[in-house]
């Protein structure tokens, strides 16, 4: 495998890893809020 070739895939690689993990981050995260909220009107 070539240099360029291995350079791009682990590049894809950690977009995908960053790209799932910020979802993730943003859903934990907008979980939250909506608990929050839920508790707080109710």
């Amino acid at each position: 495998m070539p240099l360029s070739q291995t350079r791009s895939y682990s590049h894809t690689y950690f977009g995908v890893t960053y790209r799932c993990q910020r979802i993730k981050r943003d859903l934990t995260h907008t979980h939250i809020s909506e608990s929050y909220v839920m508790t707080y009107v109710f």
